[in-house]
């Protein structure tokens, strides 16, 4: 199948090509100016150039596709609204219409479990209340919408929700703050907020990977349909930091923080990392609120559908990922 992939340059992106691929598909790679082209390069497989926040390009690259994967985004959570409804809504917009000129069979959109957000009553499946709690997340809900009602209209399309996706070559990325600031043994990751039994729920770049894999080469099933994709379990933030302690040489954190006194510590340097216009996922408000809730997400619809099935448990993929950060000398 003649397959384009739009942040066919990123985390994502890179193993979704080899595996497409490895499997035989014609892949185009769909990519902004500047973009790290390492990955399409050594597949040898053909790029064309878009600009989402422009839809530069756009038209002209999908000529002759069958199925488009849509992955690019803006992705961050303490970004600027504005760039989020550009690429992430408008773009998918943008990308939905020319779609339908170019008559492609099947739209594969990547949304994420951050639409969901914290679950009162875990876990939650594609049916829970939607309630994201960060901008990305919003506009990731937005855009999903959009895909819907381009559905409703006549074009094939599949939502897929992954959780967390962590993985080697992972890189500035929520995952990766939080492994390298561990396996640093930095301040932040010295306490718990909280008791620590909270929900937390990842899944390896290589499942994720599969779930599009599987909504792309089973239209029958997929089209119409929304999807979480993730491990088959969730875990305490306990058990993440004891998996990570033993993978990274350290003791766990045994100091638990309520709520409120860790706010205190972390509020001041929030504020200072603003005006000095640096970014640090570990220190923000939003990101303690995040660790004490529940994210904690059913898969059995993708394993049912699609015969989906994780390959990586918490331990092995961290393993893995662990390592890979070492050789590449992030941690």
């Amino acid at each position: 199948m003649r397959v384009a992939v739009t942040g066919a340059s990123g985390f994502l992106g890179g193993h979704l090509l080899e595996a497409l691929a490895g499997r035989g598909h014609e892949v185009i790679a769909l990519v902004r100016g500047g973009s790290d082209r390492s990955v399409i390069d050594a597949l040898g497989i053909e790029s064309r150039k878009i600009d989402l926040s422009d839809g530069s390009g756009i038209p002209e690259s999908l000529r002759g596709v069958e199925a488009l994967i849509h992955l690019a985004a803006y992705y961050t959570f303490h970004g600027k609204w504005e760039l989020y409804k550009k690429i992430n809504v408008e773009g998918t917009e943008i990308l939905l219409r020319a779609a339908k000129a170019n008559l492609i069979n099947h739209f594969i959109y990547c949304s994420t479990t951050e639409v969901i957000g914290p679950v009162k009553v875990p876990p939650g499946d594609e049916s829970a209340p939607l309630r994201p709690q960060h901008d990305y997340g919003r506009s990731k809900l937005l855009a999903e919408e959009v895909v819907r009602r381009h559905g409703r209209e006549g074009l094939e399309c599949t939502i897929i929700r992954p959780s967390g996706i962590y993985g080697p070559r992972n890189v500035d990325d929520v995952s990766y703050w939080t492994i390298t600031s561990f396996a640093k043994n930095s301040l932040a990751t010295r306490f718990v907020v909280g008791s620590g039994k909270n929900l937390i729920q990842f899944v390896h770049v290589r499942d994720v990977v599969q779930g599009f894999v599987l909504a792309l080469e089973k239209p029958e099933v997929s089209v119409g349909n929304t999807y979480i994709i993730s491990e088959d379990r969730a875990y305490t933030y306990n058990e993440v930091y004891s998996i990570l302690a033993e993978l990274c040489g350290r003791s766990p954190p045994k100091i638990h923080l309520p709520k409120l006194v860790a706010a205190m510590a972390v509020l001041p340097v929030e504020g200072f990392n603003r005006l000095a216009g640096r970014e640090d996922f570990m220190w923000h408000l939003s990101t303690l609120k995040s660790v004490t809730q529940d994210r904690s997400y059913s898969i059995e619809k993708a394993k049912r559908q699609l015969g989906y099935m994780p390959r990586y448990d918490l331990r092995t993929g961290l393993r893995e990922t662990v390592q890979w950060y070492k050789e590449n000398g992030f941690i």
